[in-house]
């Protein structure tokens, strides 16, 4: 381990901030993103697309074990691994049904494995909300049809502070816990 030296006494160069613990909490929260399924009503990426999601998953899984035999380069594994969860979010954006996504999110799955990641939501407080939000989105999807961006902005924003966000794309809303 590096060690920094400071007004005589050892410290290391990683330390505890509340930005570093943001700065983590954001990296697994956009882990956590790659398992988020298809958006409801998914038209599908077209054949070449879908392609080019695979051609992505085997390209992260390359650069992933090249990482790790290169003196468990883990930093750079982690690196592949963030360049997938990009690909398997922008192609769920663009409208993937979910047997477009799996093998992406599979090859995902594996890597994180090798890691010993458990990317789990946390479970507990969305159990009894969940029908409840899932109306609240409805009606702000209603709201938003009927151009009554205020009212929707507010249920948005309300949502918002009580630890909900939602994601708009042009095939739905989704929505999961901060």
């Amino acid at each position: 381990m590096r060690l920094l030296v400071l007004n005589g006494s050892y410290r290391s160069p990683l330390t505890y901030s509340d930005e570093v613990l943001e700065q983590t909490e954001q990296a697994y929260r956009r882990l956590l993103s790659a398992k988020k399924p298809a958006l409801p009503n998914a038209p599908g990426i077209s054949p070449e697309k879908a392609q080019a999601l695979i051609e992505a998953a085997q390209k992260a899984h390359a650069q992933f074990i090249e990482s790790m035999d290169d003196d468990f380069n883990t930093a750079a594994a982690m690196a592949a691994i963030f360049e997938l969860v990009k690909q398997i979010n922008q192609a769920r954006a663009e409208g993937a049904t979910q047997a477009q996504l799996e093998p992406a999110q599979a090859m995902f799955n594996e890597l994180t494995g090798v890691l010993g990641l458990q990317l789990q939501e946390q479970a507990g407080r969305q159990t009894i909300a969940d029908p409840f939000i899932d109306l609240l989105v409805e009606v702000r999807n209603e709201l938003r049809a009927q151009k009554n961006w205020a009212l929707s902005d507010k249920i948005r924003d309300e949502l918002k502070a009580l630890g909900v966000i939602l994601e708009d794309s042009k095939d739905g809303t989704t929505w999961s816990w901060e």
